[in-house]
């Protein structure tokens, strides 16, 4: 077919359609916010991220709903898996570092389970807190995508 005027113009409004599909469809953000509230805030970065990909590959926009569809049926099990690893690694990191300060502090020898079962207690939570903050929290968005 002949790239004629009336063509042109016919691709361009198909082009047209096609990027705005599914274009924040009643999306607002306290409805984004609440379809996330149940994520830790390091997934939920991730899960921005994969949406700025989708966008890229299918050449549209796309609701946060299609994202969290992506999200739970192909991309957040390995993240998620990825995060345990890392986080399990840090939170070692952590528990091996108050040991050691339990030592030099107060002087008495904590055997590791003692040291865990105290870390756990006392820092847990505010560590949890600061951790996902951090960008490391976040395996990196090409590890999903």
């Amino acid at each position: 077919m002949p790239l004629t005027s009336n063509r042109i113009e016919q691709m361009a409004t198909q082009s047209a359609k096609k990027k705005s599909r599914g274009y924040r469809k009643g999306e607002t953000r306290a409805k984004i916010s609440e379809l996330l509230a149940d994520f830790w805030p390091s997934e939920v970065r991730a899960i921005h991220a994969c949406r700025i990909f989708l966008r890229r590959e299918n050449d549209c926009e796309i609701t946060i709903k299609e994202t969290l569809e992506a999200w739970e049926g192909r991309l957040g099990r390995k993240w998620r898996a990825e995060k345990m690893r890392i986080d399990g690694q840090m939170q070692l990191k952590e528990i091996e570092q108050h040991k050691s300060q339990v030592h030099e502090k107060e002087g008495r020898d904590l055997d590791w389970e003692a040291a865990a079962q105290d870390w756990i207690e006392c820092h847990s939570r505010t560590w949890r807190d600061w951790w996902e903050s951090q960008p490391a929290a976040c395996p990196a968005s090409t590890f999903c995508l």
